[in-house]
């Protein structure tokens, strides 16, 4: 067998050729180990009653259950005689210890969202701003438009119901989620004034859920009676049969949208945390 011998000089040229692509590589390996170890993710498609497809569940453990339906759906979308396809993703943190947030947990019956969903949901919009998806809607839209992803703008907002954060998302719902114990903000995809584009069928939510005092080993890292808040970032989407299939349903843009998911959580969780 024989070795082919590279000059220094060659071996510094195919290095810094190859950096680009191996240093991105070894961080999105990185990133995804360390989100897979601190959130689970599931979703699936509810097709058309009629349709050769059924509902399809391709990642996660609950195989087949439709977590409930944002209140912010459409009544022809909610329907399960819908003629939509219908697409959700889910992604939710291991239950994180009440005691080590700096915001504590308080319930509320009104529409403006607790202290905690509020920052945690204002820590993840921050940290959205950053991404290729944000620079590139930034990009399209007017200048008034543009003050929506700015930190200070993001920061300031009560998340209550006509709020736009990051331009293309207005605040549709806040309240009780579907478990006992959880609290919600939904927010409708919605084109800004100035883009006239294509705009998909959706909404995304967060919201924060309440485990009260679970015994003890029942958590990771739990004592006896701790309380834990799980946090979550819901994706839903819908189209019409006949439409191509929206970024969710992909297999490849669906786990790069879950990552993506998962790592707002984390920057959320630690805008929150002591």
């Amino acid at each position: 067998m024989s070795f082919i011998k590279l000059s220094p000089s060659r071996n510094v040229s195919i290095a810094l050729i190859a950096a680009p692509l191996v240093i991105p590589a070894i961080y999105l390996a990185f990133l995804t180990y360390n989100i897979s170890r601190s959130t689970k993710s599931s979703n699936g498609t509810r097709y058309p009653k009629g349709s050769l497809h059924r509902l399809v569940q391709r990642h996660g453990e609950n195989q087949n259950i439709m977590p409930g339906k944002p209140a912010s759906l459409p009544d022809g979308v909610r329907s399960e005689d819908s003629d939509w396809v219908l697409t959700y993703e889910r992604v939710a943190s291991v239950p994180v210890p009440l005691r080590s947030l700096a915001l504590s947990h308080t319930s509320t019956l009104s529409c403006s969202p607790s202290p905690l969903l509020r920052a945690y949901t204002s820590g993840a919009h921050v940290a959205f701003t950053s991404t290729p998806q944000a620079i590139l809607i930034r990009t399209l839209v007017d200048t008034e438009t543009k003050r929506t992803f700015e930190t200070n703008w993001i920061q300031s907002l009560q998340f209550e119901p006509g709020d736009v954060v990051n331009g293309a998302y207005k605040v549709s719902y806040c309240g009780q989620g579907n478990e006992t114990g959880s609290e919600r903000i939904e927010l409708m995809i919605r084109a800004p004034p100035s883009y006239k584009g294509p705009v998909p069928n959706g909404l995304i939510l967060s919201e924060i859920v309440l485990i009260e005092g679970a015994p003890a080993g029942s958590l990771p890292g739990q004592s006896a009676g701790d309380d834990h808040i799980v946090f979550i970032n819901e994706t839903w989407m819908w189209r019409k049969e006949s439409e191509k299939p929206t970024l969710v349903e992909s297999r490849v843009s669906g786990w790069m949208h879950r990552l993506m998911a998962g790592w707002l959580i984390k920057k959320g969780i630690s805008a929150v945390s002591l």
